[in-house]
């Protein structure tokens, strides 16, 4: 059974550890650590069978939200995971009073702007040479 809940400063050597993994410039375990203790952040981790599968987050401003951070673990992929974690996150956005999400994201990454799209972003720009290792744009999408 999967199960949504926030991050925890006890979670953070597993999450490093998965950011380690899947992105070229990944946050480090202080990074999050600092993160985490933001009144103005959220984080939210996935866990299954006792063990962190996956983790997003977003930093708010007033009643807009850019999220930071959304990983699943390569062999938990596929199953919604991403998904459940995002409704998670605007829920309690909306009990924050979050009324708009913004996010870029790899152009190259279509299984994630696939996910953003069905959860009602839309593309509304481009980071020209946003991202390296390897070098690629961002899409900008927003979410009102």
């Amino acid at each position: 059974m999967l199960e949504i809940r926030e991050m925890r400063p006890e979670d953070l050597e597993r999450v490093a550890e998965i950011e380690k993994k899947i992105f070229s410039m990944p946050w480090s375990k202080e990074g999050f650590a600092e993160s985490l203790e933001q009144d103005y952040t959220l984080y939210l981790t996935a866990v299954q069978d006792g063990g962190i599968i996956g983790y997003c987050g977003m930093s708010q401003a007033f009643e807009e939200a850019e999220i930071t951070n959304v990983a699943v673990e390569e062999k938990s992929r596929g199953q919604g995971t991403a998904e459940k974690m995002l409704r998670e996150l605007f829920r309690r956005g909306e009990e924050k009073g979050i009324s708009r999400y913004i996010l870029e994201v790899r152009f190259g990454n279509a299984a994630a702007r696939r996910l953003y799209a069905k959860l009602g972003f839309e593309d509304v720009g481009v980071r020209k040479g946003f991202y390296e290792r390897p070098a690629e744009d961002a899409v900008i999408m927003v979410k009102d």
